[in-house]
């Protein structure tokens, strides 16, 4: 179940990072990535009593608003660094560093999974790298989309492990903090950053898409994260680059060489070995 939430989040993360990628080549990221939060935060709030928790703590909600921190920030350097540089190329560093910290972090804590699961989750991390990396594009990534991949998997990887940490009585509830703190900040970051929070007619579409995806996907990986391993949970749900790639490919029409085929075959091969795991 943990794999196949896992996978879920990765598939809905990835639909969600090309709309805010294609939003922020019109708007900036920072109102892009704030206004959002602000919809996901929307969706949020009537699935909180549809989907009642059994008990919520303080601890829960704090840990929640910390993650949101993390992320909501991850996710404005991400739709920078896809907004500066090709969708093929930028994706590589922040999805390694977003699967292989918390992945070490939960092996160093005594996790021991199956032979199978270790060779998938191997995999998981070399296709990642080999999805997100285009022969023809690496030379157009700039410095500043290099950085910002750095950033935002760092960023990513330290909302993986905090959420981890949450109760499964608290249900959604986790979320909601985590929302509470990303909303605030980004929108704050954005006002002094001078851009405000307009978003131009041509790309309110694809960031109301984002944020609608985003929530969706936050809930399946925190699920997958109450339901197994936090390494096979944040190595399977950052395999987020295949879906990019294959819609920057159909939808944008950047190229796809033919390792980034190979490592999309490779992607299913280790989500399959993980399952097992």
């Amino acid at each position: 179940m943990t794999a196949l939430l896992a996978t879920t989040a990765a598939a809905v993360f990835g639909c969600a990072d090309f709309l805010g990628g294609v939003a922020s080549r019109k708007a900036s990221a920072l109102s892009v990535s704030a206004v959002s939060q602000a919809v996901s935060l929307l969706l949020l709030l009537p699935a909180l009593f549809l989907f009642p928790a059994e008990s919520v703590t303080a601890r829960d909600i704090g840990l929640g608003a910390l993650g949101g921190l993390f992320g909501g920030l991850g996710v404005a350097a991400l739709y920078a660094g896809l907004a500066a540089g090709r969708m093929g190329v930028v994706t590589p560093i922040t999805a390694a560093l977003a699967a292989s910290i918390p992945a070490a972090l939960d092996f160093a804590m005594g996790t021991s999974p199956r032979v199978l699961g270790v060779v998938g989750l191997v995999l998981a991390v070399v296709a990642i790298v080999v999805v997100s990396t285009s022969r023809h594009g690496a030379e157009k990534t700039s410095m500043r989309a290099l950085g910002l991949s750095v950033l935002a998997g760092t960023m990513f990887a330290s909302f993986f492990i905090v959420i981890s940490f949450t109760e499964p009585a608290s249900g959604l509830w986790p979320l909601l903090g985590a929302r509470l703190a990303s909303v605030p900040f980004l929108t704050a970051l954005a006002l002094l950053r001078g851009g405000g929070l307009k978003i131009p007619r041509q790309a309110l579409l694809a960031t109301l898409g984002a944020g609608v995806l985003d929530m969706a996907a936050n809930v399946a990986l925190l699920a997958a994260l109450r339901s197994g391993p936090l390494a096979v949970a944040s190595v399977l749900s950052s395999l987020y680059p295949v879906a990019t790639v294959l819609l920057a490919r159909f939808v944008l029409g950047e190229h796809m060489s033919r390792t980034q085929r190979a490592g999309i075959a490779l992607a299913m091969v280790a989500v399959v070995l993980a399952s097992l795991g």
